[in-house]
């Protein structure tokens, strides 16, 4: 499992934009707090990431993660 720090967690990784917005309005109506990492391109490649291609991991604090899978899995 991939962790940033000792107290983060990954909740879902490679995630779209689209994806990501309903992930955090869920996290929003349980407060939750999380936050986004997102994977860009770089370098010479970088004027082709137009947002469509971004992906997005959610990080959570690890003493919420059970109550976040559990209001994602409701959700889902």
């Amino acid at each position: 499992m991939t962790q940033i720090s000792t107290n983060e967690r990954v909740l879902r990784s490679s995630v779209t934009m689209e994806e990501c917005k309903k992930i955090e309005k869920v996290l929003r109506e349980n407060n939750i707090s999380y936050f986004e990492k997102w994977n860009t391109h770089k370098g010479l490649l970088s004027f082709l990431n137009n947002g469509k291609n971004a992906r997005c991991d959610i990080y959570i604090h690890k003493d919420a993660f059970e109550q976040a899978e559990k209001a994602l899995g409701k959700n889902a």
